[in-house]
């Protein structure tokens, strides 16, 4: 009897030292449990923050660029304002010296260029019959009258002659003609055409001008597209107030130094032409005249 007693004293002593045991094990899980999750919740808020870091570093980089890209495009555009001021003002103070230098002739405010301005350059020669002009574009921007001026092609040549008695003779002044082919120019216009030693002439008149277009049958050139380019521009821009009929003549072709337009007027007791290497520089530059 004593001895089951031991045994079971025996037995509830492993059973109590078994369920310690247990006891321990699930507190060390659970606490390892618990630092896990700890870990995670540390190791997502550090995520989170870099995140936010990043974010914010892209943000600030963003604006940063964005303001470098704002300045450089308002200096690229305060570059251009200035250089074209720039074209403008040497246009400007030739001119003003020119007219100094000539009194009394009617001359361009505008250089008729598309690039170029600022390295035009002028030169003129005066006697009491006429006055010329020549508009150039150098490697460089040259002094009125400057000696080396005169180994530049002109893109353009303005003449004056003075107290002329009969202006007709110089104008060339075209009445419309009668009995040739009719062309139609635009909805309004209507010009003649006809050929002579290997040219073909077309041929329109409008208020005071005529106006003529010479093609090269040679160079398998055609006078039309030229003539309508010819009648927008006058439309666009008008010619100069003329005291008598007056006249442009257009050779097809424009390159530089060609002189292919040749704009002929009358001004009091002066009569005036123009010649340039293109119809729009040429129609730009009277258009400013004064």
């Amino acid at each position: 009897m004593k001895k089951n007693r031991k045994n079971l004293a025996l037995l509830l002593l492993a059973a109590s030292l078994l369920a310690g045991c247990a006891g321990q094990s699930n507190s060390q899980s659970s606490q390892s449990s618990q630092a896990k999750s700890e870990k995670k919740a540390e190791s997502k808020a550090s995520s989170k923050s870099a995140a936010k870091s990043a974010a914010s570093s892209a943000v600030s980089s963003s604006a940063v660029s964005s303001t470098k890209s704002s300045s450089s495009q308002a200096s690229s555009k305060s570059a251009a304002s200035s250089s074209q001021r720039a074209d403008v003002n040497r246009m400007g103070t030739l001119t003003s010296q020119l007219r100094v230098k000539l009194p009394g002739m009617l001359l361009p405010a505008a250089d008729g260029l598309g690039q170029g301005s600022s390295n035009l350059n002028i030169r003129y020669t005066s006697s009491s019959s006429q006055n010329v002009v020549y508009y150039s574009v150098g490697n460089s921007p040259l002094a009125l009258n400057d000696s080396r001026i005169a180994n530049e092609k002109p893109y353009a040549v303005l003449t004056e002659k003075k107290n002329v008695a009969d202006a007709s003779s110089l104008i060339n002044y075209q009445e419309p003609k009668t009995g040739l082919p009719a062309v139609k120019i635009a909805s309004n216009v209507t010009g003649t055409e006809e050929g002579a030693a290997g040219s073909t002439y077309l041929q329109f008149n409008q208020g005071q001008w005529s106006f003529v277009v010479r093609a090269s049958n040679v160079q398998g050139q055609k006078p039309l597209p030229t003539a309508q380019k010819l009648l927008a521009l006058y439309q666009q821009y008008g010619l100069p107030d003329t005291a008598a009929k007056s006249s442009v003549q257009v050779d097809v072709g424009e390159s530089l130094g060609s002189l292919n337009t040749v704009i002929t007027w009358a001004k009091g007791s002066s009569v005036y032409q123009l010649k340039a290497h293109s119809m729009e520089t040429a129609f730009k530059m009277l258009k400013s005249l004064n």
